[in-house]
C-alpha cells in the first residue's frame, strides 16, 4: 500500500470550537473526506473565537490523536515561527493549507517561515476578498494585501476558490498570473428528510451568523419589523457575539420591535446540535454583505428549510428552485415581500420548498466531483 501523504492545515479557530461556525466546518468536512488517502496534522489556538479562557481537558503545544487526523492547540506563547519551524522539522510533510487569508498568526506567520521550502502551499481566502467583505476595515485590509503581494507571497500559494465568483475576486485583489483552483466546500452527512409543521400566517425564521456588521442583522430586524401585522412572527438569532457594539445596536432595535414579532436570543449552538433547533423553524434570513460559499446557507436547506438571503453570495436562481429568494440589498421592499410570502403559506404548499429544500442540498452534497476538486488542490 502506497504511504499516505501530508497535509498541515493551520486554522485560528478548530473543534471542539465552533463559534467560528463555518471554517471550522470547512476543515472539518476536508478531513472527512480526505482522511482515507491523506494523512492530516491541524495546528490551531487553544482557544474558540471570542473566549479568553482555553479548552478544558486538553493538552497544549503537543500532538493530540484524534480518529482521522491529529491537532496540535497552541497557546499564545507558542504561536511563533520557532515553534512552526519545529513542526516542520519533526516530521516531512507534502502540502500546507490555510484557512483564511487576514489571520497572521495561522497564515502570514506560517506562510512567511515556509517561504524557502519545497512545500507546496494552498490558501483558502475564505470570501475574504469580496467587495462587501473588503468595505469592512478596508485601510487595514488594504495595506495587508499590499504587504502580501510587496512581498510575493501571493505568487507561493496556490489559491482555493470555492466559486468562479470567488476566483474572479481573487484575481481582482492579486493579479492573473496565480494558480487559482476551484473547490467548492464539501458538507456533512445529512440526515432524513421530514415534514415541517406550519400554520398559516405563522412563521419560525431565524438568522444563524455570527453577530458582527458583515452579516447583516441589523437589517435583517428592519425587514422583520416592517411585515403585516397580521402575522405572527417567531425570530430566533443563533451565533455568537463577534462585533459587542453592533450587538449593542441590534438590542437597541429589538427593543423596538412591533409586538408581532418575537425575538429570541439563542447564543452560538455547536454544529452538532443545530439539527434539534432547526427542526422547528422554517426559514433562514441572512441579508449578509458577503459569502464565498455560506455554510449556514447549505446547512439550512439540508434541514429542510428556505432561504431569503441577499445577492451577495455564489447562489442564483433560487426561486427556480423553490429553495428560497436571493434579493439585492438595497431592495428593502422585496425581502418584506418575501417573508410575508413565507409565513402566509399552509403546511402543505410550504413542505414543497421546505422538501425541495432538502433534495436541492442533498444533490449539491453527493457530487463525488466536490472530492476529487477538493483533492486536486493538493495533486
Amino acid at each position: 500500500m502506497p504511504k499516505k501523504e501530508k497535509i498541515l492545515i493551520f486554522i485560528d479557530w478548530f473543534l471542539p470550537g465552533y463559534k467560528a461556525g463555518g471554517p471550522i466546518q470547512s476543515v472539518n468536512n476536508i478531513v472527512f473526506h480526505l482522511h482515507d488517502e491523506f494523512d492530516i496534522s491541524i495546528v490551531t489556538s487553544n482557544k474558540d473565537l471570542g473566549e479568553s479562557v482555553p479548552y478544558d481537558n486538553l493538552e497544549f503545544n503537543t500532538w493530540q490523536v484524534k480518529a482521522n487526523y491529529k491537532v496540535m492547540y497552541l497557546d499564545e506563547n507558542h504561536q511563533n515561527s520557532t515553534r512552526y519551524k519545529k513542526i516542520i522539522e519533526e516530521e516531512h510533510y507534502d502540502y500546507v493549507y490555510y484557512n483564511s487569508l487576514f489571520s497572521v498568526k495561522f497564515t502570514l506567520l506560517p506562510l512567511w517561515t515556509y517561504r524557502k521550502t519545497a512545500l507546496k502551499q494552498v490558501l483558502a481566502p475564505r470570501g475574504m476578498v469580496g467587495k462587501g467583505a473588503l468595505a469592512i476595515k478596508p485601510l487595514k485590509k488594504k495595506i495587508f494585501i499590499s504587504l502580501f503581494k510587496l512581498n510575493g507571497l501571493h505568487k507561493k500559494v496556490v489559491w482555493h476558490a470555492t466559486s468562479s465568483l470567488e476566483k474572479e475576486e481573487i484575481e481582482m485583489q492579486f493579479g492573473h498570473e496565480l494558480d487559482t483552483r476551484i473547490a467548492p466546500n464539501l458538507s456533512s452527512k445529512m440526515g432524513v428528510y421530514q415534514d415541517k409543521e406550519k400554520r398559516e400566517k405563522c412563521l419560525n425564521v431565524f438568522f444563524l451568523s455570527r453577530i458582527a456588521l458583515k452579516k447583516n442583522l441589523l437589517k435583517a430586524l428592519e425587514y422583520l419589523s416592517k411585515t403585516n401585522s397580521e402575522y405572527k412572527i417567531s425570530f430566533s438569532i443563533i451565533g455568537p457575539i463577534d462585533e459587542s457594539e453592533y450587538w449593542q445596536s441590534c438590542e437597541e432595535y429589538i427593543k423596538k420591535m412591533p409586538k408581532h414579532i418575537e425575538v429570541s436570543y439563542l447564543g452560538a449552538i455547536p454544529n452538532y446540535k443545530l439539527k434539534d433547533t432547526l427542526k422547528n423553524q422554517h426559514i433562514l434570513l441572512l441579508p449578509t454583505m458577503h459569502e464565498n460559499f455560506g455554510h449556514v446557507i447549505m446547512e439550512s436547506w439540508q434541514n429542510g428549510c428556505p432561504v431569503i438571503i441577499s445577492d451577495q453570495t455564489p447562489w442564483e436562481k433560487l426561486k427556480e428552485k423553490y429553495i428560497g429568494y436571493s434579493v439585492p440589498l438595497s431592495e428593502t421592499d422585496k425581502f418584506v415581500d418575501k417573508i410575508n410570502h413565507f409565513a402566509e403559506m399552509d403546511k402543505v404548499s410550504f413542505n414543497t420548498w421546505s422538501k425541495s429544500s432538502y433534495d436541492f442540498a442533498e444533490t449539491f452534497t453527493q457530487k463525488p466531483q466536490l472530492v476529487i476538486d477538493t483533492k486536486k488542490l493538493f495533486k
